[in-house]
């Protein structure tokens, strides 16, 4: 019989980046273009970065950013989870499992930050650590059509367009932070967050113009922005080129569609991708025929409570909220156990107790539910939450729920 080997893990040195980065190449299966291996490593002097070793070699790496994450009626401390790999010859060994659970307790010890969050590579791993699904996004490929969006999307005659520098954040960030206000899920961007949210890598555009940036502006100053890149392609119709959007964001609804005339009608272009749209979000509404668009739902950002009490605490409910909930979770075993979550509008609070419980969930379920946008009756209608006192299922997923939807504008 086979014995399951220990893994050791630890927090690496400045000195370990080449080891780090050469994990992350074999992992992912990629060798990083010189200036991306320059941003790797800025990023690897600012985050909290940990490995396994097999004697002298590391084997396995994961990292995580100081965050503040927009969750309802807040902003909170959160682990940004990145960087998660193990080299092709030490996989299914356990080494996975250890970076996680170290990581898990460190963030939980630490005792600054009640969340995790990440995007997922694969995202069958990491509900074994607790990770849920907790938003969404539309992909579309709209064809080109000056008509593409319907008459009666909103227009505004003091809007005007302007073609700015790609790399000046500072134009747009009000409009971001406008709009994180109201939307759950958005991360608060510093500088150092700007300046890779506007970065433009020309060995990574493969074929693409360099990143272009539109503001739509009226007397008082900018009040949306896209930023994007083009590709041309030329075919019996002549123009056939790509739009490729990377963000789109407006503080209201002219801005938002004045926007997206302008990406849908760009000459030469056949196509415009946009690859996250919120699912909330006016386009398909919008557009004349969303089914040439081809609209496409997938997966977004997982949440991971390290915190129950403290992150249930910190966030605002839709309506008031007087549930105890029994939550089970074996990675972190200090968020397991029945808790009272009492609320509202205003505030919250979240204690232990040994009241009798409203509900049965999963810790995964509740980093799904957390941030508003799934819903605890669709959990229950597929076996992952079960109401144990009649009534309190539906009264806290009002509660729960929150609209704007939860939405992540970029992948980290």
């Amino acid at each position: 019989m086979t014995t399951r080997q220990t893994w050791q893990v630890r927090a690496l040195a400045e000195a370990e980046c080449d080891a780090f980065v050469n994990v992350d190449a074999h992992a992912f299966g990629v060798t990083a273009p010189d200036e991306l291996d320059l941003v790797q490593r800025e990023e690897y002097a600012r985050s909290r970065n940990i490995g396994t070793y097999d004697g002298d070699e590391l084997v396995g790496i994961a990292t995580a950013y100081a965050y503040r994450l927009s969750v309802p009626g807040a902003t909170l401390p959160t682990a940004a989870v990145s960087w998660v790999g193990v080299l092709p010859t030490h996989r299914r060994r356990g080494v996975l499992s250890a970076l996680m659970s170290h990581q898990l307790r460190a963030v939980h010890e630490a005792g600054d930050e009640p969340l995790a969050i990440l995007w997922a590579s694969e995202p069958q791993i990491y509900g074994r650590f607790g990770y849920g699904l907790a938003t969404r996004k539309f992909s579309v490929s709209v064809p080109r059509d000056p008509h593409s969006l319907v008459a009666g999307a909103p227009v505004d005659p003091d809007l005007r367009l302007r073609l700015v520098d790609a790399a000046d954040w500072k134009l747009t960030a009000g409009v971001y932070e406008e709009v994180a206000r109201a939307r759950p899920g958005m991360p608060e961007r510093d500088e150092a967050m700007w300046v890779d949210a506007a970065r433009d890598i020309a060995a990574m555009r493969q074929g693409k113009s360099a990143l272009r940036c539109v503001v739509a502006e009226d007397g008082n100053g900018v009040r949306g922005y896209a930023r994007y890149a083009t590709k041309q392609s030329f075919n019996d119709a002549f123009g056939a080129g790509t739009v490729s959007v990377r963000e789109v964001l407006a503080a209201d609804p002219p801005a938002l569609a004045a926007l997206y005339r302008y990406l849908f009608d760009l000459d030469l272009m056949g196509t415009t991708s946009l690859w996250n749209v919120p699912v909330d979000g006016p386009l398909l509404h919008w557009l004349a025929n969303p089914r040439k668009a081809q609209p496409a739902l997938g997966d977004a950002l997982y949440v991971r409570l390290v915190d129950v009490g403290g992150a249930l605490a910190r966030r605002t409910y839709s309506e008031d909220i007087d549930v105890v909930l029994d939550v089970s979770d074996s990675t972190c075993p200090w968020n397991a156990g029945r808790w009272r979550l009492t609320g509202g509008r205003e505030g919250a609070s979240c204690e232990r107790t040994e009241d009798e419980a409203d509900l049965s969930l999963g810790v995964v379920d509740l980093g799904a539910a957390y941030l508003g946008g799934t819903d605890l009756v669709e959990l229950a209608g597929c076996g992952r939450v079960t109401e144990l006192r009649p009534g309190s299922l539906r009264r806290a997923a009002m509660a729960f729920h929150h609209t704007p939807a939860p939405w992540s504008p970029s992948v980290f």
